[in-house]
């Protein structure tokens, strides 16, 4: 009998084994090819071609918003493929070998839907549009201001206002506060030789500033979620705000930034307005809809009298309702220029960010045309240029010389000849001579000439037709 027992106990052990084993099969890490180092991911079919092979990251990170119960998630390279299907908590990995000799551990990570707009939200705000400075926000700027990158990197911080002056003389003194170690942490490394701070940096002060515009301070000082958008940055790399969200609350309490803030209000609104009357949003929707088949509910700019040049947007989308924010820098008027110039200079900010949410998705229909015709990045791209790592291939490439043409269209049908002849130039040099787009000038004024042969023409024909131009070059 104890022989028998045995021989049982030993096949189930057996048993177990080859379970277990054949377990451990079913669990191998599969692996894709790839010889470029930016692939396009998927999510439910819509494109994302800005995924960037670190092989260094170990695992390289996506959180998927799962909006519905399965969301499907594809990479696809040059050479070949990988998909799943994806739930709220699913955590699957794959490796991407570049180049046949570096392995990127990859990982997408199932997330719960990130905004939530409400049926009284949506009521709320259907084609409107706000523009605010939040207060959680300008505590952030007000840390990258006196941090030691910030008060020398001028695309950060705006360095030439009196604004600027007060929060040195108020804040300075609590520079060493444990929350500025983070800060200092976060944004540092040397300056490059443009005068701005490293790539990565950059990321980091996006992801503070961009994500605190989805918190409020609670009447005891405490940072909360305001429960509409819970993350409003980036998916790289992270939620900052949230991480150091104790700190940052600490240094708002012994500085005194909420009184700062309170004392300030004046001020903020009076930018507020100047940016309204230099921006006319509601134009710049009804243009865009009309040229393109795309229509969004909703715009929201958030800005700080200390923000330099650095602008990024965003898009969210819950409960059939979409809405487009975007993170830039206050308006100002020009002495020299008068007041359909100074409009066309200020819009041109917001504009190139709106419609982004509008070229974007047209590109993502053309992404092998687009690689064909600006596969070459140093013919369109001087590489040394203060900022141009940020758009790494030819498709981000190609979606900022088409933002900035497109606004050119744009002045064609709002503005003057003269106004148009005072102001195209100086955007033209600044994105060749200040950007770094060597190119720009040629592809702008090949569009406008397009755009004057027929402003009717289907915005997939215009695509067409400068892709034609841009093969020629």
């Amino acid at each position: 009998m104890r022989e028998l027992r045995f021989e049982k106990l030993f096949l189930l052990f057996l048993l177990w084994m080859t379970v277990s084993c054949s377990g451990e099969k079913k669990k191998e890490i599969e692996l894709i090819r790839s010889n470029a180092e930016t692939i396009t991911y998927y999510i439910n079919e819509e494109a994302h071609p800005t995924w960037g092979i670190v092989p260094e990251a170990k695992p390289d990170r996506l959180h998927v918003e799962c909006i519905e119960e399965e969301t499907e998630v594809a990479f696809v390279t040059d050479i070949d493929s990988i998909s799943f299907k994806i739930k709220v908590k699913d955590t699957v990995q794959f490796y991407v070998l570049l180049k046949e000799k570096d392995s990127a551990l990859t990982e997408i990570v199932g997330i719960p839907k990130n905004a939530n707009f409400s049926d009284a939200y949506i009521e709320e705000n259907q084609g409107k549009f706000k523009v605010e400075v939040p207060e959680v926000h300008e505590l952030v700027n007000i840390m990258v201001a006196i941090s030691e990158i910030g008060q020398v990197d001028a695309n950060m911080t705006d360095l030439s206002t009196e604004y600027h002056q007060e929060v040195l003389d108020h804040f300075l003194p609590y520079k060493d506060h444990a929350a500025m170690d983070t800060i200092n942490a976060l944004i540092a490394g040397p300056l490059e030789e443009t005068g701005f701070a490293p790539i990565d940096s950059y990321w980091n002060y996006y992801s503070l500033k961009m994500n605190a515009c989805g918190y409020l301070f609670n009447d005891e000082g405490a940072i909360l979620d305001d429960g509409i958008i819970h993350k409003m940055g980036f998916d790289n790399p992270g939620d900052l705000v949230k991480e150091h969200k104790p700190l940052l609350e600490d240094f708002a309490k012994v500085s005194g930034f909420r009184q700062f803030y309170k004392d300030h209000k004046p001020y903020y609104e009076e930018l507020i307005s100047i940016y309204k009357s230099l921006n006319p949003i509601d134009k710049m929707q009804e243009w865009l809809e009309a040229k393109f088949p795309i229509k969004y509910g909703n715009y929201r700019v958030t800005f700080s009298p200390l923000v330099g040049g650095a602008h990024s947007t965003n898009k969210f989308k819950d409960n059939g309702f979409e809405q487009t924010v975007m993170f830039i820098c206050r308006a100002q008027m020009f002495e020299e220029y008068n007041e359909a110039v100074n409009e066309m200079i200020q819009s041109r900010v917001v504009f190139t960010e709106i419609d982004h949410n509008f070229v974007n998705p047209i590109s993502d229909k053309y992404l092998e045309r687009i690689e064909e015709v600006m596969g070459e990045r140093e013919e369109w791209v001087n590489p040394k240029a203060a900022g141009t790592e940020a758009y790494s291939n030819s498709y981000s490439v190609f979606n900022e010389y088409m933002t900035f043409a497109i606004f050119s269209a744009y002045c064609l049908d709002k503005f003057s000849q003269a106004d148009q002849d005072a102001f195209i130039p100086l955007m033209e040099e600044q994105m060749e001579k200040g950007r770094g787009f060597i190119r720009f000038k040629d592809f702008n004024q090949k569009l406008v000439e397009l755009y004057k042969e027929d402003p009717d023409r289907d915005i997939h024909k215009l695509y067409e037709a400068m892709f034609d131009w841009c093969a020629a070059q």
